[in-house]
């Protein structure tokens, strides 16, 4: 482990990591409460698609991802709440299905060619500069902000949506500032650690910090943890074996959370 932190660039690979898994689990928390896990899947996609349009147009792809992403946030929340023929989750499954194939085009058409797709889905953390990981931590720290300042708004639209509207918060504004910063932590993260791994984050953390939590703030800390702790291992387990970072990012943080869904089954069998 001091090995590895040896190595400027494993140094920025690691805090981009932290930062960003830390952000997206804190906020995945409302995403697996909300159970809009789709959601998260299909912005990632379009943040995919957004930066392989840069890569192929010259544009910044941190640019392209982050201006797809929030577009594609404004339309969920224009989307309207019932259709009589086409279901939400079918909107969202044709654009998650459009993206992805977007994505992968717009890569092999540009004159870098397919060698940035395994990038565009998994990041490329061991490539993250001075500047990029300041650039990702202001986005990310600017998201955490404004979920703490709205925190109360944010779990009680969450949670119980009647008594939110009964004490007068604007739960049409409320959501529109948590997809608005949904979109903005994903499309910041997306170029550091692809679409994938910015997905895990979205989901395994949180759902394993629900799963043991008494309450949202303990979630939420579980849930932050299980990232942090997956990315040290996961690149510590890149660099050891030689292996792609954001994979094994990934399986660490898929394993820590199987682990944490075992271990409170057993605690429950045991209680019966």
């Amino acid at each position: 482990m001091l090995e590895m932190l040896k190595h400027d660039f494993l140094r920025h690979a690691l805090g981009a990591a932290i930062i960003a898994g830390a952000s997206l689990s804190f906020v995945g928390v409302y995403v697996i409460l909300r159970r809009i896990v789709f959601v998260g899947a299909a912005l990632a996609q379009l943040g995919a698609a957004g930066v392989g349009l840069a890569l192929l147009t010259g544009f910044s792809p941190l640019l392209g991802g982050a201006v797809a992403v929030l577009a594609g946030a404004l339309g969920f929340v224009a989307m309207p709440q019932q259709e009589r023929t086409v279901s939400r989750e079918s909107l969202l499954g044709a654009a998650y299905a459009l993206a992805s194939a977007l994505a992968l085009l717009f890569v092999a058409l540009s004159p870098v060619g397919e060698a940035h797709i395994s990038a565009l889905l998994f990041g490329d953390l061991l490539a993250v500069g001075h500047g990029d990981m300041e650039l990702l931590a202001a986005a990310c720290l600017l998201v955490v902000v404004v979920h703490l300042a709205a925190y109360h708004a944010f779990v009680a639209v969450t949670v119980d949506p009647t008594f939110a509207h009964s004490v007068g918060i604007k739960e049409r504004w409320v959501n529109l500032l948590f997809y608005l910063s949904l979109g903005a932590l994903i499309g910041a993260c997306i170029r550091a650690i692809g679409a994938l791994v910015v997905f895990a984050f979205l989901v395994l953390p949180p759902i394993a910090g629900l799963i043991w939590a008494r309450n949202l703030k303990v979630a939420f800390a579980v849930a932050i943890a299980i990232a942090s702790i997956s990315a040290i291992f996961g690149l510590w387990l890149s660099f050891a074996h030689d292996l792609p970072a954001g994979p094994s990012v990934v399986a660490v943080c898929g394993g820590l959370t199987f682990l944490a869904v075992v271990t409170k089954w057993l605690a429950n069998f045991k209680l019966h």
